[in-house]
């Protein structure tokens, strides 16, 4: 992605962007405050777009934008089943994100083994042998709850989806593996090894969205400061322990920080493609 232009109106940036994608070009806002938006073009399109941002620099209040982001907001009637509801497309998604598509599927694999053997699944992958080292890593496929699943897979398919898609499969393995080596650890010497779940490396693909969006817009990894906010109390609040819920704090902190040291080492990487 090429950073060809930057506008005084976060609202007109995005205006443009939505009609750029309505015409099968790939071109992404990237917001800094309201009065600054950056916009950034797709390099074997830029010449095209170039075109068509001189033409919306001329007639910004034309229709023909504002019909393309009414567009781009109304579901897509060819994708809804007939009660109205979107159809999940398992095939596209593995065809876009075959290792998001992986973890989130041995995540429910294992979820399954732990309704049906709770002691044989925790007693295999928890962090209660360190010598084996296997375990260093696999307590990010143990959830203790349904809620807990699915909270975490959400932010998985989320995020990992984006990141897999921009940097490629063997950039999102690394920092999956490494991310989740060192929230882990972070909460078995901090804590316990009776621990869990995939949020250490949510939590690390957050920290790295959250500064690679300001070090590097241009790979089109951005997470908007409400779920920014949103993602810090709900660390903070785990640490005053005041939720209704027990949380591997010390993982969730450990995984931020690792996942915000691969932005700052990842800073100079150009993205690739487009996120759908």
């Amino acid at each position: 992605m090429h950073k060809f232009a930057e506008l005084n109106s976060a609202k007109a940036a995005q205006l443009f962007a939505a009609y750029c994608v309505a015409q099968g070009l790939e071109v992404n806002a990237v917001v800094q405050q309201p009065t600054l938006a950056e916009l950034y073009g797709a390099t074997e399109q830029l010449a095209r777009i170039e075109q068509e941002f001189a033409r919306f620099l001329q007639q910004p209040a034309h229709p023909r934008y504002q019909a393309a982001a009414w567009q781009l907001s109304q579901p897509d009637t060819q994708k809804l089943q007939d009660d109205g509801l979107p159809v999940f497309n398992w095939r596209e998604l593995w065809r876009q994100a075959p290792l998001t598509s992986a973890l989130l599927l041995l995540c429910l694999l294992v979820y399954l083994w732990q309704q049906v053997d709770w002691r044989s699944s925790s007693g295999a992958l928890q962090l209660t042998e360190p010598a084996q080292l296997w375990r260093w890593f696999t307590p990010m496929l143990l959830h203790f709850s349904l809620t807990h699943l699915v909270f975490n897979l959400a932010w998985w398919l989320y995020l990992g989806r984006q990141f897999e898609q921009r940097l490629g499969l063997v950039m999102l393995l690394n920092v999956t593996l490494s991310v989740a080596l060192i929230s882990n650890a972070a909460q078995y010497f901090m804590v316990t090894p009776n621990f869990g779940g995939l949020s250490g490396v949510v939590y690390g693909l957050f920290g790295y969205f959250w500064i690679a969006g300001r070090l590097n817009p241009a790979q089109g990894l951005y997470i908007s400061p409400g779920l920014v906010g949103f993602m810090l109390l709900w660390l903070l609040l785990g640490f005053f322990d005041v939720l209704w819920v027990s949380m591997a704090n010390w993982a969730h902190l450990g995984g931020l920080l690792a996942g915000m040291g691969w932005a700052w080492l990842l800073r100079k990487h150009t993205g690739r493609g487009h996120a759908q």
